[in-house]
């Protein structure tokens, strides 16, 4: 009778969902293919190159950072790879943050302090409000302080410093001449840095880099002008020692203010995961149904397919998993809160914001900015119920 009731609930489990045809394509090739973790796929993928360029997602999803901490902590990373390049974080704080990263044995208040002050300071922005990075920080600090096989952190992004902006004239200088063209220059310090550290023993990286960024390919923009991605120009100089991989995530667009959020291929590609009950699979784009789709994640008129623009995919668990968070105490180090309102009103006036300006110098007003931004906010996406929905239309004929 045990038997009986086990292969019943199997039997149940497995026609849950009914095959929509729409989505048959997608379920055929993934039954068919090796079924292998993201994080096995990634780090396969060093075996034959020397620059994986991962495609992060949302950077406030600390989901896929789970998956970036089990990759940067797996022995063969740390033994065969140890350097990691990302777009976020001024390269002018790379000498300090790479020397703290490696030093073992810190007081843990000190190591807290620091790793806030360095997000503080690792933007051209009032500052970095994504818990993403702290996260990433302190994940390598604790790899390093305990592995005698440690890992380089490089972080790429345009120099910015602060401290050598006095005022709105002096910040839109800066940002009008210092961070563009942007892409071009986050690739020239990946690729300046690598070629320093390419005569030791490890000669490899990973780099992460969001959205755009990590095409392997020069997009079009509505106005008809050429969008520069900086993967384009590190595969343009690694040739085949580089590939570049997209972690599943959502496609979203401006809408206003704010963004507005759809799934890849209207939720085909979602579903026929989600019918397979598959959250974790790595595999190449290179002449597949998946491959061959429409960059749909780029939301201007393109005639690029996915394998055009990356040459992997991992699927790394399904979009209600997704864990969105901002700000966090210590966000706003202590004694440096005029430091903040310095920058947030050169911002203000940079983006002509006079209302708000208007209001700093209300002592209620200030307090209310403080505790909001040192408060951690975790949620889901605005319309995730719409996008299951949408996905799971897909899953009943």
């Amino acid at each position: 009778m045990k038997k009986i009731i086990i292969i019943l609930i199997l039997i149940l489990s497995n026609s849950a969902f009914s095959q929509n045809s729409e989505i048959k394509p997608y379920v055929d090739y993934l039954k068919k293919i090796e079924k292998k973790s993201a994080k096995d796929y990634i780090l396969q993928k060093f075996e034959n190159h020397d620059i994986v360029i991962l495609c992060e997602r949302d950077h406030r999803d600390l989901t896929q950072y789970e998956l970036i901490k089990d990759i940067l902590s797996d022995d063969y990373f740390k033994q065969n790879v140890k350097n990691l390049f990302t777009e976020i974080g001024v390269i002018n704080l790379q000498p300090e943050i790479t020397d703290f990263l490696k030093t073992k044995g810190l007081d843990s208040l000190y190591v807290e302090n620091k790793l806030s002050e360095f997000q503080f300071n690792s933007s051209f922005w009032t500052f970095w409000e994504k818990y993403n990075y702290h996260y990433l920080l302190r994940t390598i600090y604790d790899i390093n302080n305990s592995s005698n096989n440690q890992i380089s952190y490089y972080p790429s992004d345009v120099e910015f410093d602060w401290s050598q902006v006095l005022n709105f004239e002096d910040y839109n200088r800066e940002m009008e001449f210092d961070t563009e063209p942007r892409d071009s220059i986050i690739a020239f310090n990946i690729i300046n840095q690598f070629e320093k550290i390419k005569f030791k023993k490890n000669k490899k990286a990973l780099v992460i880099l969001n959205y755009r960024h990590a095409f392997k390919i020069h997009t079009i923009r509505n106005s008809g002008k050429i969008q520069e991605n900086a993967a384009k120009y590190l595969f343009d100089y690694f040739g085949n020692r580089a590939t570049n991989i997209l972690i599943s995530q959502a496609n979203f667009s401006k809408k206003g203010d704010d963004f507005a959020y759809s799934l890849i291929q209207d939720g085909k590609w979602d579903a026929s995961f989600k019918f397979l009950n598959i959250e974790d699979l790595g595999f190449d784009l290179e002449d597949n149904v998946f491959g061959k789709d429409n960059l749909d994640i780029w939301n201007i008129n393109s005639l690029n397919k996915y394998e055009d623009t990356f040459d992997g995919f991992v699927f790394y668990k399904p979009i209600e998993e997704y864990n969105l968070v901002s700000y966090f105490d210590g966000l706003i180090p202590k004694g440096l809160e005029e430091e903040f309102f310095r920058r947030f009103k050169i911002q203000l006036e940079y983006q002509d914001n006079l209302s708000v300006i208007k209001k700093l110098d209300t002592a209620d007003f200030r307090k209310k900015i403080l505790k909001e931004f040192t408060t951690k906010r975790e949620r889901k996406y605005p319309n995730i119920k719409a996008l299951i929905e949408t996905r799971d239309n897909y899953l009943n004929d």
